[in-house]
């Protein structure tokens, strides 16, 4: 009886010692699942093709170029006319850009920040900084991409943070 006791507390402590190594090699690991799957999702959108009328194309240039344009202008109607060409047909009648609107307001801003939904690789928030008349508000576009070879936004919403 004592002999069964002593071999069940050694492989007791055979097991302990072989979970403890297994988890340190575990942690000195330098691949994660979770940073393969986003460093993947990146990767894809930040693929550039040597077609110069390609190049402009990409999901990273048509949300950058979208998002300035969106932030910069001196009227309305102006950034209306330049967001257009960025989009679907759908979209805009969905935004609502087709109205004229007469108001002259100028505008200035950037985007700071590009973050693509890893469940969902069309759909993307552009964040960023806008000032009119003197103040400044940060700003949060919520943007669909198409998946056609040369993407547009199928659908947009803009709000202001609180």
């Amino acid at each position: 009886m004592r002999k069964r006791q002593i071999l069940l507390w050694v492989a007791g402590i055979i097991l302990f010692v072989i979970s403890v190594f297994y988890l340190i090699r575990l942690s000195q690991r330098e691949d994660d699942f979770f940073l393969e799957e986003t460093t993947e999702a990146i990767s894809e959108t930040s693929e550039t093709t040597t077609n110069s009328t390609e190049q402009n194309t990409t999901p990273q240039t048509i949300l950058e170029s979208f998002g300035e344009n969106w932030l910069n202008f001196s009227s309305i109607t102006e950034r209306n006319q330049q967001v257009k060409d960025y989009m679907t047909e759908d979209a805009i009648k969905n935004s609502q850009l087709d109205s004229e609107s007469e108001e002259e307001r100028e505008s200035t801003g950037m985007i700071k920040t590009i973050t693509q939904d890893i469940e969902h690789p069309q759909k993307y928030i552009l964040l960023g900084e806008e000032t009119t008349q003197g103040e400044t508000e940060e700003v949060i576009l919520e943007i669909d991409l198409t998946d056609d070879p040369s993407p547009k936004i199928s659908h947009f919403e803009f709000n202001y943070k609180e």
